[in-house]
């Protein structure tokens, strides 16, 4: 009988009896989670396509919710459609545990997480940068859109259930209040690690950003790559969207006005904790 070199502890392989394989580690499951506008779907669409790591928000079959979304899409248009898909997509939500919530929810801890053996990623946003990309693009606004800033800042904002925040905000501004907040409390309350990707970061290095946030969450993901186009629709191209925030071409949306508005609403306390602080009003022109 032969026998190989190698060795198992002290005891030989024999050549003539099957070798047992090491079972492939299991890919490592990621939550994301970010406000509307931070870069959550690039990111999830990252950890798709690599390799050890996927990116998780199991969902439960609902035939009864299947069957009233057919009789709404079916029946309804515009707006009124809008109003009855989001008050299903309420109802779905509501049923399902803390790892299967929206991305854009203020999370909720329960054991879900810790069942999945999940890690959770939390991405944010300067608030200047953000709230004016919210006015450009006012993702579940029930709202008329507003061409400047200081009007949308003044507006109160109508939530949704699934936001686990609300149900009426006096300003847009005070969700990124109440998601950071939420964050900052998993972080520190939940059974499994968390860590936060900064959307700057992100936008001028998606590779090394989001390699790095896995990294803090001892993740080894393979195969990571660059999004290359927007995975939105009226999205800018790669290279006008890393000029527009390594240069922060985006100031030029705000006024001074506008500035002193965001100001009075951002808890500054709670943006320290996420690498954020106040600007100088010459910042803006």
């Amino acid at each position: 009988m032969l026998w190989a070199e190698a060795k198992i502890g002290k005891e030989p392989v024999s050549l003539n009896e099957p070798v047992r394989k090491k079972a492939p580690d299991r890919p490592r499951k990621v939550k994301v989670f970010g406000e509307r506008n931070t870069g959550t779907r690039a990111v999830i669409s990252m950890l798709q396509a690599a390799q050890g790591v996927r990116a998780v928000s199991p969902k439960d079959p609902m035939p009864d919710l299947d069957r009233l979304t057919a009789r709404v899409e079916e029946t309804l248009t515009r707006f009124r459609r809008t109003l009855y898909r989001d008050a299903i997509r309420d109802i779905q939500d509501s049923r399902l545990g803390g790892i299967s919530a929206w991305k854009h929810a203020a999370p909720q801890i329960d054991s879900s997480y810790a069942d999945k053996r999940a890690s959770v990623l939390f991405m944010v946003r300067d608030p200047y940068s953000w709230v004016a990309s919210l006015c450009r693009n006012p993702y579940h606004a029930r709202a008329p859109r507003f061409d400047r800033l200081e009007d949308f800042l003044t507006f109160p904002w109508i939530t949704l259930a699934r936001d686990n925040v609300g149900p009426l905000l006096e300003s847009p501004m005070l969700l990124w209040n109440a998601k950071l907040r939420a964050y900052l409390e998993f972080s520190k309350a939940a059974p499994v690690p968390s860590t936060v990707l900064h959307f700057e970061d992100f936008v001028l290095d998606p590779v090394a950003a989001l390699g790095k946030a896995l990294a803090q969450l001892e993740i080894r993901a393979d195969g990571l790559a660059e999004i290359g186009a927007s995975t939105k629709e009226n999205g800018r191209d790669h290279a006008a969207r890393q000029a527009r925030y390594r240069e922060e071409h985006w100031k030029r949306e705000i006024t001074p006005e506008a500035a002193r508005l965001i100001d009075s609403f951002v808890d500054w306390d709670l943006a320290a904790e996420f690498g954020y602080g106040p600007r100088a009003g010459r910042e803006f022109s």
